[in-house]
């Protein structure tokens, strides 16, 4: 492909961990300027965390293919089909001069992209008794796809890495959610949406598949975000993790792909989607704001408006700060359904001067850490449950508001 000779080999895993390194593995590396240094630091964590669980867990496990940098080696020879193999069929002579064998022999193969998953097969065919998975064994033997690429220059090289991982964009959340088929958060949130019930359930109904008026879902799923203009409820990401807000709350955590490889059983999702779906049921029947701007999407964009009443619940980033309120409400012993009636008659516009400085910034954006959604999220619990709180999680909260809010003569509402 352009100036760039490459060479594309199937080669076992067992054979590949054992000859194939990282830049950093080779005995030049720490002599290397940073200019020479063409390849990042590998994560160890995200290996034995993520790729190895994978790899040893799955049956359907597979890699695209790894790219090797065939490092100053003594022998580099390409050996083809019409070459060494007389009187082949006139038709199969333009791709045997293509089909063959390559001789690699010194010098070092250096991974160019794939260190990570070169490090994960390594975890696995050196694995010891401590490695569970009911195919630690099989994988060793996998046939992987494996790009050569001989080393021209440093400038070449560091050139191919840039672009490789420059232009390899990586999926986004939402398209997580939507091709996930092992990560059963994702699932859960997918069924929510969907026009009836999954695995031949008679109900609950998926709450939230209605339309927005224009023959469009009400869901968004095309944008993690909400133009002010939409009309559009919430977004699926937004509504994936209120789904783990949900779960957790009712004894469910650990359910997605980072803590469980392989799909849940059905008898598992079934619970799941259950216990979320009528959740969501409690949550439209008890709530007007939600009821009414679901049943009039024409409204939604003037709920979503600064100024509004509700206008926080009507963002997605607030909608994850309100499932949160009701999860800790819940967990202090309210009923979801006494927390809904409670939320009617509180203030929940994104222009409240409580909630700024916490999950809204001055200017009316919103903020989307992990710290400012929990930390608004825990007012919510504090304004629908706080007389269920104990006056240590009463202080902790007053505390991290005036230090978030910097205002030390800041109060909580009674």
């Amino acid at each position: 492909m352009g100036s760039t000779d490459y060479y594309q080999v199937t080669v076992k895993a067992r054979e590949l961990a054992a000859v194939a390194m990282m830049a950093a593995e080779l005995p030049q590396w720490t002599t290397w300027s940073i200019f020479e240094r063409f390849q990042r630091e590998i994560a160890q964590k995200r290996v034995e965390k993520e790729i190895v669980p994978y790899l040893v867990r799955t049956k359907d496990r597979f890699f695209n293919s790894l790219i090797v940098l065939v490092f100053e080696p003594d022998n580099f020879e390409f050996e083809s089909l019409a070459d060494t193999v007389a009187k082949l069929p006139r038709a199969y002579n333009s791709a045997a001069e293509r089909m063959g064998f390559l001789t690699i022999e010194g010098g070092s193969l250096v991974v160019l992209d794939g260190q990570h998953r070169l490090s994960a097969l390594r975890g696995v065919v050196t694995a010891g008794p401590e490695l569970s998975g009911k195919y630690v064994d099989a994988v060793v033997d996998d046939e992987l796809s494996v790009l050569f690429i001989p080393h021209e220059s440093f400038e070449k090289t560091r050139r191919i890495f840039n672009k490789v991982n420059r232009y390899a964009k990586p999926t986004s959340p939402t398209d997580n959610i939507i091709t996930s088929e092992d990560d059963g958060s994702a699932i859960v949130t997918r069924w929510l949406v969907e026009e009836s019930p999954p695995l031949g359930l008679a109900d609950p109904q998926p709450p939230l598949n209605a339309l927005d008026g224009t023959g469009e879902p009400l869901v968004e799923w095309r944008q993690q975000t909400l133009r002010p203009d939409s009309r559009k409820f919430t977004t699926l990401s937004a509504l994936y993790q209120m789904t783990q807000i949900i779960l957790a709350a009712e004894g469910i955590t650990g359910f997605d792909e980072k803590h469980m490889v392989n799909r849940p059983k059905d008898r598992r999702l079934e619970r799941a989607y259950t216990l979320t779906a009528n959740w969501w049921h409690e949550v439209l029947a008890n709530f007007t704001p939600y009821r009414r701007g679901i049943q009039n999407p024409s409204n939604l964009s003037s709920y979503r408006a600064y100024q509004s009443a509700y206008s926080l619940l009507f963002r997605p980033i607030g909608q994850i700060v309100f499932m949160h309120a009701l999860a800790g409400a819940v967990g202090l012993g309210r009923s979801l359904e006494e927390a809904l009636e409670l939320a009617e008659d509180q203030g929940w516009s994104a222009s409240d001067s409580l909630f700024i400085g916490t999950v809204v910034y001055a200017n009316g954006h919103m903020a989307t850490s992990d710290f400012a959604i929990k930390l608004a999220g825990t007012l919510g619990t504090y304004l629908l449950a706080g007389d269920l709180m104990t006056d240590e999680a009463v202080e902790q909260l007053h505390q991290d508001l005036v230090e978030a809010k910097g205002e030390p003569q800041f109060k909580l509402p009674r």
